[in-house]
């Protein structure tokens, strides 16, 4: 790796300042997972890294409100939302997520801010979280604002954030009664997916309502798919019902082509597992009423 300068600021406004100092070129990070891949191949090559670790102890609090929305703050690891009791029951979807999430050496390492500020469009969080309705804080010198996660991304690579802003939280609403994340890969189950698959709805009567239908990895954002919630919304479900909503959403997601499979192999996956994901949805654990 080439040599660089590595700046350990002691409070987050000290952060922020150096972020929005003029001609500052370098990389906050956190955890480092993907910044220390990315410069031993060569393909990130700075001047300075922003390190955040003097930050912990100010960003790293998971909260859970009685009504089951979730602050999680910007330097929580994955594997401290994974293994957190009053997360894991108000958003049961979450640790199902965890299980196939790279390994347990990198969760326990990787931070929630700097993961989703990544922008690899391979990424399991960003659809499940998008499929949530959830949104990140992203603080400046200026202030704080809040972006939907399927805001964030922008492209391959590319997010909603500004130059000099940090994700400093994120903000779950209520896990709706049914939720499932579908993750098919062609390597082991811990590797980049090439397809996934999101969805979280509620049930009014016994019929589909609200649903909130993405997918990832075989796009290069996470990407809704309305059409297919048109065809599901207000129905009760059933296999045929499930087979007009896949081919919907065949026909309207644009897939890319990559290394993973061609457009029609991953058009064939989704036709063939989003019927799974509704079935196994409306079977998952459901989000508890009220935690501590």
């Amino acid at each position: 790796m080439s040599p660089f300068e590595l700046l350990q600021p002691a409070t987050l406004d000290e952060a922020l300042a150096i972020l929005a100092a003029p001609g500052f070129a370098g990389r906050p990070v956190s955890g480092a997972t993907a910044i220390s891949l990315m410069r031993r191949a060569g393909i990130l090559n700075v001047d300075s890294l922003l390190s955040l670790e003097g930050l912990r102890d100010s960003l790293r609090k998971i909260r859970v409100a009685d009504d089951g929305q979730a602050r999680i703050d910007g330097l929580v690891t994955l594997g401290e939302m994974e293994r957190h009791p009053g997360l894991c029951a108000s958003h049961p979807l979450l640790p199902q997520v965890f299980t196939t999430l790279a390994n347990p050496r990198v969760r326990n390492v990787a931070m929630i801010g700097g993961y989703l500020s990544h922008g690899d469009p391979h990424m399991d969080l960003p659809p499940v979280l998008s499929a949530l309705n959830a949104r990140v804080v992203a603080q400046s010198v200026r202030g704080a604002r809040e972006i939907a996660v399927e805001q964030l991304y922008q492209g391959y690579y590319e997010t909603a954030l500004e130059a000099d802003e940090l994700v400093t939280g994120l903000d779950i609403p209520r896990q709706p009664a049914c939720a499932y994340y579908k993750k098919v890969t062609t390597r082991a189950r811990h590797d980049w997916p090439t397809l996934g698959i999101a969805a979280a709805f509620d049930l009014d009567n016994g019929r589909i309502a609200r649903t909130r239908l993405f997918i990832g990895a075989a796009t290069d954002r996470p990407t809704r798919l309305r059409q297919a919630e048109a065809v599901l919304d207000g129905q009760a479900w059933s296999a045929e019902l499930g087979r007009r909503a896949a081919q919907a959403a065949v026909d309207e997601a644009t897939l890319v082509p990559d290394s993973h499979g061609s457009m029609e192999y991953k058009q064939a996956l989704l036709r063939a597992y989003l019927p799974e994901v509704f079935e196994q949805a409306l079977q998952a654990p459901k989000p508890a009423a009220r935690h501590a």
